[in-house]
């Protein structure tokens, strides 16, 4: 019997006939040599709960020497493995932060002022020579900022955040546009304009110890502050044309596809974050805002999505990797918790899983669904959901008109013969099918098949 690949990507066309494909809290993971199939439908781990960090929501985070900084609602918090809070001093505003680190200071910019915590209290910077900040990065020691509307850059005092020279300013000057945003990767200074970037180098300076590199430059601006993160040993970016690209050397590399940019360039919000991490050895890179949450996988160069139950985004302020562990903040609320494989909710709402599969045609004929079997992880009922389902919808005209739904069992505990098998599937010319799974047990697809046939009736 022919499979059929469930798990492929996320690439729905504002065209549903041309490609209906969605894979939603799921990803692909190739299998080894002579498995049974040549990849599997993996679900992303759910979060688990911890604790209520302040009243929210969640502003920023970053980890200082395995030490977790969180802002949420109008303070800072040093939090603990476990979740438990300690409160370190105000941090006004509501706009999401931008916060950077060295081995003993972490310095927090918001609305346009900056922020200095030692470890444990808090202090607005008093220099006077301070400029003003929409951002800030730590790189070699040095808290660079970005100043307000111009292409101006200022850097403080080595490994002291509250101490300025007035005169220690660049510009960006190979174009003529505002700075947005400056990211350290690799021993440089990448900094991110409204339509070119260029890297900077410490070279140590007397007058001013960073130095323009001539070959570390590029005619492609940044989307918007927050929408660049470092993953894979490089810096992906959204430019400011609306497509997604990880930086080659100093070149900038397409990886968003026709379908990821249409969304981009038809969501209302034009605020963006990135964020990255690892999970379960693939290295991710997630694109969020009110309308969409896409997940480029680093390891199959694939899209995906990751999306919060009742929502077009996921509910993640920020991923933190702190004593091997994962950490995610909230940003409807304070709620903060861990990433885990053996969770299958997230902050305890439904996390649903979900495949949309390429379409069965056949030069525009009619194909005959007959039978349908879906492999999971068979047996995976649990105490409290002891009778766990998966849904399948079939869709026709390309995923455009709903033909029908059905439930099958994926198994009490321990009934690990149970067979998920769909009959008598009708006909179309170019049938869809998406499964989903809202149950919060394991559910991971091993392998699809289908007897279909070509026919007139």
């Amino acid at each position: 019997m022919p499979q059929i690949a469930f798990g492929t990507q996320s690439y729905r066309d504002e065209s549903l006939p041309l490609s209906a494909q969605r894979m939603v809290n799921c990803y692909l993971e190739p299998a080894p040599p002579k498995a049974k199939t040549f990849a599997a439908v993996k679900p992303f781990f759910g979060i688990n709960t911890l604790s209520t960090v302040g009243t929210g929501p969640m502003r920023g985070g970053l980890v200082v020497n395995d030490v977790m900084y969180v802002v949420s609602g109008l303070k800072l918090y040093r939090v603990a493995n476990d979740g438990n809070a300690t409160e370190l001093g105000e941090i006004p505003g509501t706009d999401r932060v931008s916060m950077a680190a060295d081995e003993t200071n972490v310095m927090i910019v918001s609305q346009l002022s900056g922020y200095v915590c030692n470890g444990s209290t808090v202090q607005q910077i008093p220099d006077e020579d301070f400029p003003g900040a929409e951002w800030v990065v730590n790189f070699d020691g040095y808290f660079v900022v970005g100043e307000p509307a111009s292409g101006e850059f200022a850097i403080s005092a080595n490994r002291d955040p509250l101490t300025w020279d007035g005169l220690d300013f660049a510009s960006a000057e190979k174009y003529p546009d505002n700075l947005v945003r400056g990211i350290a990767q690799l021993g440089e200074l990448a900094l991110l304009g409204r339509e070119s970037g260029e890297i900077w180098v410490d070279t140590g300076g007397a007058d001013f110890p960073l130095t323009k590199s001539d070959a570390g430059i590029w005619e492609v601006g940044i989307w918007s502050r927050d929408a660049a993160a470092k993953a894979d040993n490089t810096i992906f970016f959204v430019g400011h044309e609306g497509i997604v690209y990880r930086l080659n050397g100093y070149t900038p590399q397409r990886v968003s596809t026709a379908a990821i940019e249409q969304a981009i360039r038809k969501a209302a919000d034009p605020d963006i974050r990135m964020l990255a991490w690892v999970e379960n050895g693939h290295s991710f890179v997630g694109l969020f805002s009110k309308a969409f949450g896409f997940v480029y996988d680093c390891s199959t160069q694939l899209w995906c999505e990751r999306l919060s139950f009742g929502r077009s985004t996921w509910r993640a302020a920020f991923v933190l990797l702190s004593n091997k562990r994962l950490y995610v903040g909230d940003t409807e609320s304070g709620q903060f918790g861990e990433l885990s494989p053996d969770v299958f909710t997230d902050f305890g709402d439904v996390l649903r899983m979900s495949c949309t599969a390429p379409s069965l045609s056949e030069d525009n004929l009619w194909i005959f669904l007959d039978r349908l079997e879906l492999v999971f992880e068979q047996g995976v009922g649990t105490l409290a959901t002891r009778d766990p389902q998966v849904m399948l919808t079939a869709y026709d005209h390309g995923g455009r008109v709903k033909l029908w739904e059905k439930n099958r069992a994926l198994g009490r505990m321990g009934e690990f013969k149970t067979m998920v098998v769909f009959t008598r599937g009708g006909r179309s010319r170019d049938m869809v099918l998406e499964l989903s799974i809202t149950d919060p047990v394991r559910r991971t697809l091993i392998l699809a098949t289908a007897d279909t046939r070509v026919g007139t009736h």
